[in-house]
């Protein structure tokens, strides 16, 4: 999945580009479709986790395709994810994730 040069829409505030990205090919947007839709998750109480699931969901997809350099970077990418939106409530449980993967004192 590549990364467009977009810049960074003031109504999502500091959501990556990546992160945008992420959003889009999850909910099968278009950019600036996930840009409206992200900036809408994000006021919400639950956005962070939705993100971080969103992030995970797509780890997984490029997991079972055994897509090599799309599983480093989408784990590069949760990681951070999880340490800039850390809380370690997630909006649903994943049967292969009993815990959180990373912790949460900001050690990658």
């Amino acid at each position: 999945m590549p990364i467009l040069d977009l810049p960074r829409a003031p109504e999502t505030g500091f959501l990556a580009q990546d992160e945008i990205a992420v959003i889009a090919a999850h909910e099968h947007l278009t950019m600036q479709e996930a840009t409206k839709r992200a900036a809408d998750m994000m006021r919400e109480p639950w956005g962070h986790a939705a993100l971080r699931q969103m992030v995970w969901d797509m780890l997984c997809i490029a997991r079972r395709r055994a897509e090599e350099s799309e599983i480093a970077r989408l784990d590069s990418l949760y990681r951070n994810v999880c340490l800039r939106y850390a809380c370690p409530h997630d909006r649903r449980s994943a049967p292969t994730r009993k815990i959180h993967p990373f912790p949460y004192n900001g050690a990658p």
